[in-house]
């Protein structure tokens, strides 16, 4: 309310009636801004003259001061520069405009409480999806980044090329590993590590054993990674022969503490010699390449005459080798000179070639495909690494769905249009710039999208330790998360609350207030266009997710459910761990079969669906000047058959002893050798690799002489994306591999007992043996484990962008339902059937669904057999896929548009037209 102070010559009160005392007044004068003074003094006087007639003078008084009082306060106080020309107003800051952008936009939102609430659903839905699959790719990512310097440490990989193999191995020799650092100027240290087996590791104070892999690793390993100890010194514990370090979970498994260093273990692979702890490391982060528990010093077996050997030829593959290069060294250039070093060191055989690149440490987590593994990891190791494309296919997905959450802005933003028009007419006739309504609606956006933002990242802090135990990783996101996780995520916020609100302040701007004011209405045939548009992108990626859910999930039900060539269920693999078991196999067989619940027992150096290396053989008929070919090698007792159910095609199974020269091949190796039918035919193995080149059998280059006595059926003893490969089923008893495995079939009653039995007869022969066991069924589901992952993400992420899209559409549906009330009433009227009218509302939506089923189908099609393809075993993509998604997504959509459509159509059309 503006007026002056009174006028003294107008009015008996307001020359009689002064307010008193007069500093009071004089304080306001000084205290208040310039541009508000006239102002705040003329409605203070008026007020106090009024309430002098009607109150009298000394309540008048008194009322007087508190509004005095009132008055100081910042916004009153606060002096601002006026605009120029009019010293009364003032010139708005770009904190008051955005204070004021702000005021409006939730005032906005709270008037239209509906289209609100779908907004902050659907983009919390949309970043929440987006937030889980973006911290998963980020730990993908980062695999093996916690080393501070990571991006200058390089793994040698050697590759070797023969007339009969092509090698690709992460691998080096001892003296490749020496002489580089030596000699190569860009390689300032160099590291190494090798794994030879499995053994008993015991601590004498307890007696606790437990059975671990076998790492030795030279210093430089500790020098060149930064492996955090929690006890010890982390760079100098390798130094010493006799030295290991433990990881901080086994040492607390084995002396109940982590504060043992100076103690000694006991290592049946090293006996009579007790092992000093120097050492006990942090356990390693989830995304880390390494998994070790332990680690010997290299110079414990230095002295030893087998390591002296393996040091002195340099093209052997004995260890995995790490590089430091110095700063600013090019890779390429120290790993052509590796190859040169390596080349003038060693004398090749004809039709040989061996070279070295580097991979650097970040890579080897997610490109390491095609890479074998020399420091002898298990192949469920090797299951777990990442894959590239897999990490392309989510970072898609995650977008797509923030995406169609940006599309229902979008949408319900432009939709509303019409209903804003007289707004924006009012604003640009009052003065506003298309710059300042830009601006208005992109705040709007901005508001809507960090309370969306706040309420996902609560949501994801309650799904993460569901999400983190499913994955099997350790995520988190709140604030000792990883800096960079947030701001990427602020810069994801910011984008998704610019695209949502872009177009529809761009829309909404544009039009002259004259045109507003006039039509009341917006008709703009392009964004109704782009609209549509938006909602068939929408569905055609949730069709697409759809389609790419129901294939995935038939193809991994195919893998559990494929006949194998053999039975996997209840079969009981158990490990040989020590020599004494080893010895007495056949004792034990005896005694397993005593057991009631053991149906058969039998005795292999490898089984199907092996998490370890199987080696491979180079074979030949004999007398045949052939190249010679390659197949997988697993030695066999005469009960492998009838344990795992393979049929023997023709010719006869394994008798004993007397067959200790004998072989039975699978169908594959049957055909690659030319056999049709087993009758003893001489056959020649030469040499085996176990995962690296190939090796004499013996010091004599002998090889090893064989008859084929039978042929089984094919089987897979490896994943279903490999075809199945040429097999010799060796006897237990031969010079390519030792027995590894008893493998029992038994019933499944009462499993445990039956367990207590077995472990009973092998601590009978070795007291310190401890019971290792896994049952097959589920060592083979673990090639597929990614898989079952890969379908629930997939299945929950085509859930959310339905769930998304389909909040959309009910806004949509919603808004169309309110612009053809009057439409709707005269039509019920003239009497139109609500099956009409629910029809006359849905059949515009229903079209652009049916619009995207057509453009979804063959993107999906696609999609899917390119998956597929990774396969070499797999389904066929069925028709009825598509049909099913497609009905899917009409049912969805017409369930969504069809509830408001059934609501307009039952409204009271004397009511919807009364208020038209």
């Amino acid at each position: 309310m503006k007026s002056k102070p009174p006028n003294p010559g107008k009015g008996p009160s307001s020359v009689k009636h002064r307010p008193a005392p007069g500093w009071i007044t004089k304080l306001i004068e000084w205290l208040c801004a310039p541009h508000l003074r006239e102002e705040v003094l003329g409605d203070l006087h008026e007020r106090y003259a009024l309430r002098v007639e009607r109150l009298g003078e000394a309540q008048a008084r008194r009322r007087y001061w508190r509004e005095v009082l009132a008055y100081m306060r910042p916004s009153v106080i606060k002096r601002k520069s006026a605009v120029r020309g009019f010293g009364q107003y003032p010139n708005p800051t770009a904190t008051d405009m955005l204070r004021n952008y702000v005021k409006i936009a939730f005032r906005t939102l709270s008037r239209h409480k509906l289209y609100t609430a779908l907004n902050v659903a659907g983009l919390t839905f949309g970043i929440t999806c987006f937030l889980l699959i973006g911290l998963y790719l980020f730990d993908e990512l980062t695999f093996d980044q916690q080393h501070s310097r990571t991006n200058r440490i390089y793994r040698a990989i050697q590759h070797k090329k023969t007339p009969t193999e092509d090698l690709t191995i992460a691998a080096s020799s001892y003296k490749v590993a020496e002489e580089s650092k030596k000699s190569i100027g860009e390689i300032e240290n160099s590291a190494r590590i090798t794994r030879t087996g499995r053994a008993n590791i015991t601590n004498p104070e307890n007696k606790n054993t437990f059975q671990e892999t076998v790492v030795f690793g030279n210093p430089g390993l500790l020098e060149i990674f930064d492996f955090e100890a929690i006890d010890g010194d982390s760079k100098s514990a390798l130094n010493e022969p006799n030295s290991i370090i433990l990881a901080e979970e086994l040492a607390q498994r084995l002396f109940n503490t982590t504060q043992v260093v100076g103690k000694t273990v006991e290592f049946e692979f090293i006996p009579d010699k007790p092992l000093k702890i120097t050492a006990v490391l942090k356990n390693h982060p989830r995304n880390s390449s390494f998994d070790f528990n332990l680690v010997i010093s290299e110079a414990t077996i230095s002295s030893d005459q087998d390591f002296d050997e393996s040091t002195s030829n340099w093209a052997s593959q004995n260890f995995m080798t790490f590089f430091l290069l110095k700063d600013k060294a090019n890779p390429e250039v120290a790993a052509s000179k590796i190859t040169h070093l390596l080349n003038a060191n060693v004398k090749l055989d004809a039709g040989t070639s061996m070279s070295y690149s580097l991979q650097p440490l970040a890579d080897i987590h997610l490109f390491s495909e095609h890479i074998i593994d020399g420091a002898r990891n298990s192949n469920v190791e090797a299951m777990s690494r990442g894959v590239f494309l897999y990490i392309k296919i989510f970072a898609i997905v995650a977008l797509f769905v923030l995406l169609i959450a940006c599309i229902n802005y979008m949408n319900l933003a432009t939709a509303r249009a019409s209903n804003r028009s007289k707004e924006i007419g009012v604003r640009k006739a009052s003065g506003a710039f298309q710059s300042h309504l830009i601006h208005q609606f992109l705040t709007e956006s901005l508001v809507v999208t960090a309370i969306s933002f706040g309420l996902a990242v609560v949501l994801v802090n309650i799904l993460l330790p569901t999400f983190n135990e499913f994955t099997n990783k350790e995520l988190s996101l709140g604030i000792h998360s990883d800096y960079r996780i947030w701001i990427y995520t602020l810069l994801a916020l910011v984008v998704t609350g610019l695209l949502s609100g872009s177009y529809p302040s761009f829309l909404l701007s544009k039009f002259s207030p004259l045109f507003l004011l006039k039509n009341l209405k917006i008709q703009n045939r392009s964004g109704l266009s782009l609209r549509k548009g938006l909602v068939v992108f929408q569905f055609t990626i949730s069709v697409v997710m759809m389609i790419a859910t129901i294939v995935l999930f038939q193809q991994v039900q195919f893998v559990n459910n494929k006949n194998l060539g053999f039975d996997k269920e209840l079969l009981l693999v158990i490990d040989i761990n020590s020599s004494k078991v080893r010895t007495d196999a056949e004792t034990i067989k005896s005694e397993f079969r005593r057991i009631a619940a053991v149906k058969n027992v039998s005795v292999t150096s490898r089984v199907p669906g092996e998490w370890k290396t199987i080696p491979t053989v180079k074979i030949r008929t004999e007398g045949n000047t052939d190249e010679h070919k390659v197949a997988y090698l697993i030695g066999a007792d005469e009960n492998f058959a009838k344990t795992f159910n393979v049929r023997l095609l023709n010719g006869r199974n394994f008798g004993g002893m007397s067959d200790s020269t004998s072989v039975i091949l699978n169908e594959t190796a049957a055909k690659l050798l030319g056999i049709k039918e087993a009758s003893a035919q001489p056959i020649e193995m030469p040499a085996r690799a176990m995962g690296g080149s190939y090796n004499p059998l013996n010091e004599t280059n002998q090889p090893f002489k064989a008859r084929v006595i039978g042929i089984v059926n094919d089987f897979h003893f490896q994943s279903l994306r490999e075809k199945i490969a040429p097999m010799v089923l060796a006897y237990q008893k031969n010079p390519v591999h030792n027995i590894d495995y008893f493998t029992a079939r038994i019933e499944g009653q009462d499993i445990p007992a039956t367990l207590a039995k077995m472990n009973d007869v092998l601590v009978k022969i070795d007291p310190t043996n401890l019971l290792e066991y896994h049952f097959l069924d589920e060592q083979l589901a673990r090639f597929y484990a990614e898989d079952r992952r890969r379908e629930t993400l997939l299945i929950w992420i085509a859930l959310a962008t339905i769930f998304i899209a389909c909040l959309g559409l009910f806004g949509l549906a919603t808004y169309a339902a309110e612009q053809r009330i009057k439409e709707i009433g005269v039509r019920k009227v003239l009497g139109a059937s609500i099956l009409n009218l629910t029809a006359l509302l849905s059949k515009d939506f229903l079209k652009l669904v049916l619009i995207a089923n057509g453009i979804a189908f063959p993107l999906g099609w696609w999609v899917t057999n390119q998956w597929l393809n990774e396969f070499a075993y797999h389904i066929s993509v069925e028709w009825w896929v598509f049909v099913v998604a497609g009905v899917v997504a009409i049912t969805i959509a017409l369930a969504t548009v069809s509830y408001q459509a059934i609501k307009a159509a039952l409204m009271n059309p004397v009511k919807s037209l009364r208020s038209e």
